[in-house]
């Protein structure tokens, strides 16, 4: 099955390549796939930095893009957050009623397939009931809300005595741009990488990597 992530990575690779087509003598893919096909350029590591400030401004250009969205994300996870702090209370108060231990591990390992998940959007009347019901079956209560960008996404396990974990989740939105800071992230990472292959050939060949002059005020470097 395809890597949803993997798939947006390369189609923003595409993106970027369109953008800074003939700034270059190679392309964005072809120095990320094959770095030491142009380790003998003369100044390969300040070009892979251009390429890299690039790469930054083209995710900047994107996350002004999303600005809209990305207010309205901030609103829908602010609801979310507070959501998820009254099911917290009522979690608890279940808990207590059942004699239940409620516990937040580091992390727990479980088949997320063969889980019941409940996911709610708001605690209405009917939830408490829902809660007191799922708080007596269970063995115990795992507390696995997460904290995204400083909002609280409301998640927890009721471990039942057959082994079946049932559980109540917030539904919680998706950051519009928050694929983009990964992608950004991963992007760095990978130029940063492909800039320590070609040095450390250089070095097995013997060879120095050279800096470009320093471009006289005024003036303007020239492309190699």
């Amino acid at each position: 099955m395809a890597d949803p992530l993997e798939d947006q990575i390369n189609l923003i690779i595409d993106d970027i390549d369109a953008g800074i087509a003939g700034k270059y003598p190679f392309k964005l893919r072809d120095i990320l796939e094959h770095p030491l096909d142009f380790k003998d350029r003369q100044y390969i590591l300040a070009e892979v930095d251009k390429m890299k400030a690039d790469a930054d401004a083209y995710f900047q250009r994107r996350k002004a893009e999303l600005a809209p969205v990305t207010a309205s994300y901030a609103k829908d996870a602010s609801k979310a957050s507070n959501v998820s702090q009254a099911l917290a209370d009522e979690v608890k108060s279940a808990a207590k009623d059942a004699k239940k231990a409620v516990v937040k591990p580091l992390t727990y390992a479980h088949d997320d397939d063969s889980d019941e998940i409940l996911f709610v959007d708001k605690v209405d009347d009917a939830l408490p009931k829902v809660l007191d019901a799922l708080a007596e079956d269970a063995l115990f209560v795992i507390d696995l809300t997460l904290e995204i960008d400083n909002f609280k996404a409301g998640r927890w396990l009721f471990p039942g005595s057959s082994g079946k974990n049932r559980g109540i989740f917030v539904s919680f939105p998706i950051n519009p741009s928050g694929a983009l800071d990964i992608a950004r992230e991963q992007m760095g990472l990978a130029l940063d990488a492909v800039k320590s292959e070609i040095v450390a050939q250089l070095s097995i060949e013997g060879k120095t990597p050279v800096n470009p002059p320093a471009t006289p005020a005024g003036r303007t470097a020239s492309r190699r």
